[in-house]
């Protein structure tokens, strides 16, 4: 059954009201220009590169003074032919050098890291323990 006009302007505007970043909702976000958006990525990323400490190695004089990751990307650095990611500070590295570095971080920062062990093994288990 195909939805109405008045069914999919609702479902547009409760995806508008989702949160997107911590302080900003979906439609907040996407109402900004693509360098605000890629500005306001970048602060997120700032927690996570601050807690992986980044800062200690930036070549921001800032960012080592503030102990925290405190950079942009810089037009020239959108512009560049190396691809800089413009979802990150500067300090991940052009081409996304430490991204998967930084992505970990986050999975971890917010609970979600995967274990390499599995989470049940039972069926071995109780196959060891009755073995006779």
């Amino acid at each position: 059954m195909p939805r109405t006009e008045e069914e999919n302007r609702r479902i547009l505007e409760e995806e508008d009201r989702q949160l997107y970043l911590p302080w900003m909702t979906w439609g907040e976000f996407s109402a900004l220009p693509k360098r605000q958006q890629s500005r306001e990525l970048q602060k997120f990323s700032q927690y996570v590169t601050t807690y992986l400490g980044f800062w200690k190695t930036c070549d921001l004089s800032s960012c080592r003074r503030a102990r925290a990751c405190k950079g942009f990307l810089t037009e020239a650095r959108y512009r560049a032919e190396l691809g800089w990611h413009d979802a990150f500070p500067s300090c991940v590295g052009p081409g996304g050098g430490r991204q998967q570095e930084v992505l970990a971080g986050m999975r971890q920062l917010a609970g979600t890291e995967e274990k390499d062990e599995p989470k049940y093994d039972g069926r071995r288990e109780s196959e060891d323990r009755y073995h006779w």
